[in-house]
């Protein structure tokens, strides 16, 4: 397997500081570059220094608005925060830089494969304490977990000319959480002011349009909402698994501006915890257990002030999490797709994260047409007994390894049998094809999910006869 290897050159806030030549460190067998560039239209006072130095076209790079960060400061931004956000940043560009190939059988999609790359990033770094073996263990660990690949990191520290430290500070603010225009972050607003947790909601914008439906959705539940921005201008990879670091980066900037000590992030327990299909799926782990032990470890490794991550969703379905959210409108407006750029902002309704919000929101009690839930609607459209699904998508909206009919039969199907299973089995007789259930509130969790599953399909039966094969008489 070949190992891409990036040289990291960062933003010129970092240049400012360190006052000398990384020339040595430009000589290395890294013959790849991502280079972390201001937005052109940043009030970021530095970039015309930067104008010089930026890099040819040939190499990859991402645009990082450095400015909002000082806003959220109020002056200089910390040392390691700068770090942690611009190696947030710079996997994020590697990561859709380097095109990762998709094994599709069309026989048996069961044997089809995502390929695994091997990225390597080099980066110079203000703070002592993540250059050591220990923390490029923690990041290579983590983001390997998250994205599917073997990620590694080398960190240089480089010793600035005058160090920015963190400054102690405290607030009123209990909290900093993360607001997509998901679903699952949605209901998150209203579980902190039913457990009166004052948060600030933090969103980035990577160029999915998120910033702007989180917005809406932030100005009408009242919330206080800060939207930092980075833009990868060339991206050869659609995944973005990585972005789930971008997301608590940011949110760890915005908790040491605020002196807050908790970041909270919303994904209800299905989707994080990720039992419900066999491995191989395309799919996310950014706010899995192990992955949040990871990036809690680093921060106590090199933060001043105590800092934790925690998901409070982590033991609730999709369809307890949707009950959470008081006005039926909110639902309908939120996308928990990955693919909605290519359905017009809309969920498309063929992948697994469609499947788990569609299935969790006919569970719930929100009454919403299923005809209305998303772009596509397989639920009524297929025939689970062939089975078989004949839709008529654009090829412009498909992704054939992640959203498409043969996706969706495959994963309802492998749901069906995961639900069927808990309900008929008992956590010993699972033990052997899912550990985890032996675990009892993750069992229970299941459980609920389960039969929150039947529910929802037993509500499109008058509509589509066919699920009763999902469905058989035991279930």
């Amino acid at each position: 397997m070949k190992t891409q290897k990036f040289f990291v050159y960062r933003h010129p806030e970092f240049r400012r500081r360190i006052n000398q030549d990384l020339q040595e460190h430009d000589k290395t067998d890294f013959d790849d570059i991502v280079a972390v560039i201001p937005y052109r239209n940043s009030e970021f006072p530095q970039e015309h220094d930067y104008s010089r130095r930026r890099p040819s076209e040939d190499r990859d790079y991402i645009r990082y608005d450095h400015s909002i960060t000082q806003e959220s400061f109020s002056g200089e931004v910390p040392d390691i925060v700068l770090d942690i956000l611009e190696i947030a940043t710079a996997t994020f560009a590697a990561d859709k830089a380097v095109n990762r190939e998709v094994d599709i059988d069309e026989k048996d999609i069961d044997d089809s494969l995502l390929e695994t790359r091997n990225i390597k990033l080099q980066i110079p770094v203000l703070v002592p304490e993540l250059a050591t073996e220990e923390v490029e263990q923690l990041y290579s660990e983590m983001v390997s977990h998250m994205t599917h690949d073997i990620v590694e990191y080398e960190f240089h520290y480089i010793e600035p000319v005058k160090p920015v430290r963190q400054v102690s500070t405290s607030s009123n603010i209990d909290a900093v959480s993360l607001l997509s225009d998901g679903l699952d972050s949605a209901a998150g607003i209203y579980h902190d002011q039913s457990e009166g947790i004052d948060s600030v909601h933090t969103t980035v914008n990577y160029g999915q349009g998120v910033r702007s439906k989180a917005e809406k959705i932030a100005e009408q539940t009242g919330t206080d909402h800060r939207a930092y921005r980075v833009k990868s201008d060339r991206s050869r990879e659609y995944t973005q698994f990585s972005r789930g670091l971008l997301h608590l980066s940011f949110a760890v900037a915005e908790a040491v501006a605020q002196g807050a000590d908790e970041i909270r992030c919303f994904e209800n327990g299905i989707m994080a915890r990720f039992l419900i299909l066999s491995d191989g799926w395309m799919t996310t782990r950014t706010v899995s257990p192990l992955f949040l032990a990871y990036f809690n470890g680093i921060l106590e490794t090199v933060l001043e002030q105590p800092l934790t991550v925690d998901n409070p969703f982590r033991n609730l379905t999709k369809a307890e999490i949707t009950n959470k959210v008081p006005e039926t409108e909110i639902v309908r407006q939120t996308v928990s797709c990955p693919h909605s750029t290519w359905t017009q902002g809309n969920n498309c309704g063929l992948c697994v994260p469609c499947i788990v919000r569609n299935t969790g929101i006919l569970a719930s009690r929100h009454e919403i047409p299923v005809a209305e839930l998303s772009e596509h609607n397989p639920l009524l459209e297929a025939d689970f007994g062939e089975p078989a699904l004949d839709i008529q998508v654009p090829k412009t909206d498909l992704n054939k390894s992640a959203n498409s009919p043969k996706i969706f039969l495959k994963g309802i199907s492998e749901m069906a049998y995961f639900c069927r299973r808990v309900l008929e089995d008992s956590p010993q007789e699972l033990a052997d094809e899912y550990p985890e259930l032996l675990d009892k509130p993750i069992y229970e969790q299941h459980q609920r999910f389960a039969e929150n599953f039947r529910d929802a399909l037993w509500k499109v039966e008058d509509q589509n006869p066919t699920v009763q094969n999902l469905l058989p008489d035991k279930f």
